[in-house]
């Protein structure tokens, strides 16, 4: 990271900026500046970073305005493959430009940003302001240090660490890492995950013969053994380490916890066939489903419940913007309006208990903004039940928006300008939005000739493919092969197919008895509706003894009960 060891030596070594050698920049007063309009600043009601950053920054002068570029561009260089050049780049533009007389990009810095050490997962890029606030107070902390602890600390990688974790602010232990590497590559691995670094030295120890305790350190000794034994580096993200360390290679964005398994994954470090086998649908499906979203931007998913719409809606949205920061899940009511959605008065009280109505923003307008202010990352908005709400109620004008994304509309609500020209709204094409709808309480056929013309559909049906595998491939990953048969058998007698049972019912399900209850609990209730006033027997039909016994028959040649293996009329 030759673009990183600038900051080092000019910065933190000599004073100046990295953007205009001839100024001195990298002083003690600027940093004490950046803490207290930066780090010690009160939240405002501005959305997106920069925005508030404009704020934050307007009563300091021109060279702090300029370190903090300066210290945004350290923040983004060893950042790889989740954020391109353009991205980067755009991002220290846009800070340069809240100077009067903004610098350029050093063409060696935006060269850089071509290249990166490491994949960090989705919080480097959606926690900006995280990793900004530990920089400006590592900087800080850097001119209370004598000259000596400073020497110290740019020779000694443990005197570095001590001081860059001793930092106050937020945990963010991706970020540290990140800055122990950017100023000691030669000892620190670019590995900012504190999880995999312990899982990389627990599954090459060997090659040490022991731990030491310290965990940097064995990672150091452990890359030092592997390169001088392959005559070569060693990159513990790619084969043949990686499936040493990590076998399934579907690790968690560095800094998150372990995703539970009710949880859709982070995806931002996920490919598509890692995500494919997570959710146990087919790869090819999956990737073309994305590419129709990526072009259309909006898409619902549709069938019976319990066939994962909203599961794999969430576990999409996460893959294409990188976190759950920037994916929002809201469901549609028949009393849901647009008011709710978008924008709409809502009634308010001052100190003095007087009573007033203010606009206030819904989902939609919220992640348009926001989309807006960050244009390089993707924002999803998950509807879920979409079919539920009286949609041309709900959408209103917005309905335009969602066919003409590159053209401006006039809002019920909108306000006026000091010439009093009324608020243009247009909607970014980073906001992707995921609709689910279960076919058993309304048709697609029934949804308004406008929506349908506006989203792309995707099946998911217990019968067909995709969903059709995925009982089957859970089920033998979890050695639970007789559920599959069981819903097979189930769906067989159900003759309406917007009322099949799809697999999430029976996978939640954690032995014999919990199978039971569920069935019992949510499965018979749901086909209750179904053969509401026409006399069927739920229970002799559908229950989970008639199913067995069906099953048991065909095997061993003998008769079921009558009735049990007939489908519904």
């Amino acid at each position: 990271m030759a673009a990183a060891l600038e900051f080092v030596n000019r910065g933190l070594k000599e004073g100046t900026s990295v953007f205009a050698p001839t100024r001195n920049i990298w002083t003690a007063p600027n940093a004490a500046k950046l803490v207290e309009h930066f780090a010690l600043a009160e939240e405002g009601a501005e959305t997106g970073f920069l925005n508030k950053l404009e704020r934050q920054l307007a009563d300091v002068d021109e060279d702090a305005r300029l370190l903090m570029a300066e210290i945004v561009t350290l923040q983004f260089l060893p950042i790889k493959e989740q954020m391109g050049e353009r991205a980067k780049l755009d991002r220290v533009k846009r800070v340069l430009d809240l100077m009067e007389h903004p610098v350029q990009v050093p063409a060696d810095i935006a060269q850089a940003f071509q290249g990166g050490s490491f994949n960090p997962g989705p919080a480097m890029q959606n926690m900006l302001p995280d990793g900004v606030e530990i920089i400006v107070r590592l900087l800080h902390a850097w001119f209370e240090l004598t000259p000596e602890e400073q020497e110290e600390a740019l020779e000694n990688p443990k005197a570095w660490r001590a001081l860059v974790r001793a930092v106050p602010g937020p945990a963010f232990p991706s970020q540290r890492n990140s800055l122990l590497y950017l100023v000691h590559p030669s000892y620190f691995s670019p590995i900012v995950s504190e999880r995999h670094k312990q899982r990389i030295r627990d599954a090459f120890v060997g090659e040490i013969d022991s731990a030491s305790g310290d965990l940097d350190e064995d990672i150091h000794r452990i890359t030092l053994a592997i390169q001088e034994k392959n005559q070569g580096p060693a990159n513990f993200y790619q084969e043949p380490l990686r499936s040493v360390w990590d076998p399934a290679s579907l690790a968690p964005a560095d800094g998150e916890e372990p995703v539970d398994v009710e949880t859709p994954p982070q995806p931002a470090e996920l490919t598509i066939d890692e995500l494919a086998d997570h959710l146990h649908i087919d790869a090819d499906w999956l990737s073309s489903t994305i590419e129709l979203l990526e072009r259309r931007k909006q898409l619902i998913f549709f069938g019976p419940p319990g066939t994962g719409k909203t599961y794999i809606a969430q576990a999409i949205g996460r893959y294409l913007s990188g976190s759950t920061d920037t994916t929002s899940l809201v469901q549609f009511h028949p009393s849901y309006s647009y008011e709710d959605f978008f924008e709409g008065f809502r009634p308010v009280s001052n100190a003095d208990g007087v009573l007033s109505f203010e606009l206030r923003p819904g989902p939609l307008r919220i992640i348009a903004e926001q989309a807006r202010n960050n244009p390089e990352y993707n924002y999803v908005l998950v509807i879920d039940e979409i079919n539920r709400g009286n949609l041309s109620k709900i959408f209103g004008e917005l309905y335009f928006l969602l066919e003409y994304r590159d053209q401006a509309i006039t809002l019920l609500y909108g306000q006026r300008d000091a010439s009093g020209a009324p608020e243009k709204f247009t909607l970014p094409a980073n906001v992707y939005i995921i609709g689910t709808m279960n076919t058993s309480d309304r048709s697609i056929a029934l949804l308004d000739a406008a929506m349908r013309r506006r989203f792309a559909f995707r099946e998911l049906h217990p019968e067909k493919d995709p969903v059709r595998g995925v009982i089957r491939s859970w089920s033998e990953r979890n050695g639970c092969k007789n559920v599959a048969e069981l819903l097979a058998e189930l769906n067989s007698r159900i003759a309406d197919d917007a009322f099949k049972i799809g697999p999430s019912y029976v996978m939640k399900a954690e032995d014999e008895a919990d199978l039971s209850v569920v069935w019992e609990t949510e499965i018979l209730p749901l086909l209750s509706e179904l053969h509401f006033g026409d006399g069927v027997d739920v229970g002799d039909r559908y229950g989970l003894a008639a199913i067995k016994s069906a099953i048991a028959a065909r095997r061993t040649g003998g008769p079921s009960n009558e009735g049990e293996g007939s489908a519904a009329e």
